[in-house]
């Protein structure tokens, strides 16, 4: 897999084409706010997010929400990159794993938030929590694909010159991994805001969750709609992050 750089005019281009996307984006919603009465305009939304800013508490929920994003998407990637890699270098550690492994994932997450409160309280720990097991799978399966994936022709060239295990996984599957754990790590960072807005919205104590049920309860979607828009700026710019730094990587990866 490769980069593919984009030359200045390619970029104007792209950003023209998104500018003038999001223009037509807005119009729609602005026709659809003057049809539907309780489709709130705008203005409205950003009147809301001004007030949610200055006079209540958006601010330290979205630092509190960073927080605990990095931390549960940190511990993701130390346990979900480790075990992948030995589940897929190691044929009976994935066999014995998988079936659990599969079990989990195929769980409805969200139908384990209530459980999640119990175990957690309400506080800091349960957004972790609920960060690290949404955001866990995909970096555990995408770096176990990888592993299985490597060339055998490598493997077979690198045992013909007697090459022991642990430098058959680091010369050769540890480098070949580098796209997948990339791919895990990105698509990882947006569960990891989906995670969070679950046990959020679960919660509804304090910051996101209970801005979303105070404005939702008094029928002002204004707000309601100026915090999930928030949380998909968060997103956005956490997934955009993630894809700059997984571009330069499979860069440094192709050009070694």
């Amino acid at each position: 897999m490769s980069t593919v750089s984009l030359d200045p005019e390619q970029r104007t281009d792209r950003l023209l084409l998104n500018a003038g996307f999001f223009a037509v984006i807005i119009a729609a919603y602005v026709a659809v706010a003057a049809l539907v009465d309780v489709v709130p305009y705008p203005q409205e939304i950003v009147a809301a997010f001004y007030t949610q800013v200055t006079t209540e508490n958006l601010t330290e929920a979205t630092v509190n929400a960073l927080y605990a994003i990095f931390t549960g998407y940190f511990l993701a990637v130390l346990v979900g990159i480790p075990i992948g890699l030995l589940m897929g270098v190691f044929s009976p550690l994935e066999e014995f794993f998988d079936p659990y492994v599969d079990a989990l994932y195929a769980l409805p997450l969200a139908a384990i938030v209530p459980a999640m409160i119990i175990w957690f309280g309400t506080g800091f720990s349960v957004r972790v929590a609920g960060v690290f097991f949404f955001s866990l799978f995909p970096i555990l399966i995408n770096t176990l694909n990888g592993a299985k994936n490597t060339p055998e022709d490598l493997l077979e060239a690198a045992r013909s010159f007697g090459a022991g295990k642990y430098f058959i996984i680091k010369n050769i599957v540890i480098p070949h991994e580098v796209t997948y754990i990339a791919t895990g790590l990105r698509i990882g960072i947006s569960l990891a805001v989906k995670g969070l807005v679950v046990v959020e919205i679960i919660v509804s104590v304090t910051g996101f969750g209970e801005l979303i049920f105070r404005w939702g309860a008094a029928v002002q979607l204004e707000g309601v709609f100026s915090v999930v828009l928030t949380l998909m700026a968060l997103g956005i710019v956490l997934t955009s992050l993630l894809t700059r730094i997984e571009n330069r990587i499979v860069h440094w990866d192709v050009s070694e």
